[in-house]
């Protein structure tokens, strides 16, 4: 029996797969889902999902949003989903800079900053850790 997992972004659905275990970034950490695991919907933070079938892992980066496990479903709801080899560091590290350099003279501004720092900081610790 394995889980299967659909991800779903505002404009499409990203992927759908199986898997024997997920691993997902909720936004006070991580939580891992076996086959029939108790019925929970949970917030995600920004951070790698994992998903291991077989003895072989895949991770995306997703950005937020909704978790939801019923019946060995595991739905993904985010505003962002991207394969992790597509990053690359030195562009990451461009775009932190770019993030930091935003203006932050309004709270909007500084809320936008502050969203696009931890972003981009999110997806540096998962290629890292990758």
């Amino acid at each position: 029996m394995t889980l299967h997992c659909i991800v779903v972004t505002p404009e499409e659905t990203a992927f759908e797969t199986d898997a024997d275990s997920i691993i997902v970034p909720l936004f006070d950490g991580e939580k891992g889902v076996l086959t029939n695991h108790a019925p929970m919907i949970g917030r995600l933070g920004n951070g790698a999902l994992t998903l291991t079938t077989g003895g072989t892992t895949e991770s995306h980066y997703v950005e937020g949003g909704f978790i939801q496990v019923l019946d060995n479903v595991v739905s993904i709801l985010t505003n962002r989903v991207a394969a992790i080899e597509d990053f690359n560091k030195d562009d990451l590290e461009v775009n932190l800079r770019d993030a930091l350099a935003m203006p932050g003279s309004s709270v909007e501004e500084l809320d936008q900053r502050e969203q696009v720092v931890n972003a981009v900081r999110s997806q540096l610790r998962v290629l890292n850790r990758s």
